[in-house]
């Protein structure tokens, strides 16, 4: 199995979810976050291969098509960038593979791999919901906040589609978490049900003179090429040049890692971990027959 890890995801809940934390005046509070979820994750899959995704710089393609993108955000705080070269370096104490590419997110590099390893099921760790659209019977979603799998219940309850259709109405309602625009006054209930009338928002744009008229429906018609701007910035990119190649994921240096960062409640936690799965390992070991 391969886990495909959005780093962007835990390193930002981890800088604003935890109190400060300083070690050899040096803020260290995002890394302990981030090496104290990546412990108990690769604890609940372990013989897995892990690749670490991350975005690399504020502007991305995306930006160029619609310069407002993600516009909204506040700058990443000097506190968090400082520890992202040493995050960047517990990701391969992990034994991680690390995938970043210039003028691309996160999303797309998940995306992609998602797509390139066919002969792999592939799990997504992720909270973000527009990693949602990538899945199906092969690809699926843990999330690590609600520490379960995303389900197509759990998708159809959020977005009144299935994950297929989830492309389309972000399209329409927009994202303002990334400034992504959609039609004014159409939202969640609104695109749902055009979606699943229509089949699609393609199949939307082909029959817009159909739809009855309301004065929702007048500025749906008027502001439709919004819709089309925006599924151009959520849809993910899924064909980036990317190496490949299956490797269980294997830490290295990793405890010495830790303690050089004083996290030994950490190498604690490891500890017990392992003995943990050794006993596990023995239990599946034992001939139940009668």
């Amino acid at each position: 199995m391969v886990h495909l890890i959005d780093v962007s995801g835990f390193i930002y809940r981890a800088f604003y979810g935890l109190p400060r934390l300083i070690y050899r005046e040096q803020e260290v509070g995002a890394l302990y976050g981030f090496c104290s979820a990546m412990q108990k994750i690769t604890a609940m899959f372990p013989n897995s291969m892990f690749i670490a995704a991350l975005d690399c710089g504020k502007k991305t393609f995306r930006n160029e098509i619609y310069n407002e993108y993600k516009a909204t955000r506040r700058a990443m705080p000097d506190e968090l960038v400082a520890q992202i070269p040493i995050i960047k370096e517990a990701c391969d104490k992990f034994g991680f593979f690390m995938a970043e590419i210039p003028g691309f997110e996160a999303d797309d590099i998940i995306a992609t791999y998602a797509k390139k390893i066919p002969d792999q099921h592939i799990n997504i760790i992720s909270s973000d919901k527009d990693l949602m659209q990538l899945m199906n019977d092969r690809i699926t979603i843990y999330d690590p906040m609600k520490r379960k799998y995303v389900t197509n219940e759990d998708v159809i309850k959020k977005f009144g589609v299935t994950p297929d259709k989830i492309l389309d109405v972000l399209s329409l309602m927009g994202d303002a978490s990334d400034n992504v625009p959609g039609i004014p006054g159409i939202g969640a209930k609104t695109a749902s049900a055009l979606i699943n009338e229509y089949g699609s928002l393609d199949n939307l744009l082909k029959n817009i003179d159909s739809v009855p008229k309301s004065r929702r429906n007048d500025i749906l018609k008027s502001e439709i090429d919004k819709a089309i701007l925006s599924r151009n910035l959520i849809r993910l990119q899924d064909n980036l040049d990317l190496e490949y190649k299956f490797q269980i994921s294997k830490p290295k240096g990793l405890n010495e890692f830790l303690l050089c960062h004083g996290f030994k409640s950490l190498i604690k936690s490891a500890v017990n971990q392992k003995q943990f799965f050794n006993i596990a390992d023995n239990l599946d070991q034992v001939d139940n027959t009668p």
